[in-house]
């Protein structure tokens, strides 16, 4: 009984070995697009974690771009269409699994804060207009002056919203 329970952890601890080393995380966006271009997720969990893996890419792809790096800026832009292809398999998980999602998203805008400002200084290195209304109003003022606005003020801010894309 001793031998066929130290056989049957053996066999557990080199499975998890092996079956670890196969499934190596991607470094990059075209090793994210390969690892998961015909990739059909099984469950929740199972998306979660490529979703994971994917936030993290992109956090290193940031930190690239933000070096300098020329490749990381341009699969920053590509990461969008990226994402897309996973939207129906999102939704379709966010349904089954609601509470791991609202937990998932949760740690991922935790994990995201810190990127934001990386994320700006990236594209608008210039714009001191948005370093200067930083350094103005705190995140509890900007929370509350939103929660003050009347229906009239966000339909106005939105519309400057949107004219600015559209200028860009």
């Amino acid at each position: 009984m001793k031998k066929t329970v130290i056989f049957l952890l053996s066999a557990v601890f080199m499975l998890t070995i092996f079956s670890c080393g196969s499934d190596k995380p991607a470094e990059n966006l075209s090793e994210l697009k390969e690892k998961y271009k015909d990739k059909e997720f099984k469950n929740c969990d199972e998306f979660i974690v490529g979703a994971e893996e994917m936030m993290d890419v992109y956090f290193k792809t940031i930190d690239k771009a933000v070096e300098g790096d020329e490749a990381a800026k341009k699969d920053i832009e590509a990461f969008e269409d990226f994402l897309n292809t996973w939207e129906k398999d999102a939704e379709k998980f966010e349904k089954e699994c609601p509470e791991k999602f609202e937990k998932f998203e949760k740690d991922s805008e935790q994990k995201m804060e810190p990127y934001m400002d990386k994320l700006m200084k990236l594209y608008a290195p210039e714009d001191d207009e948005y370093n200067e209304w930083e350094d103005e109003m705190t995140d509890e003022e900007f929370a509350k002056l939103l929660e003050e606005m009347t229906e009239e003020e966000w339909a106005e801010f939105n519309a400057e919203l949107e004219k600015e894309l559209v200028e860009e």
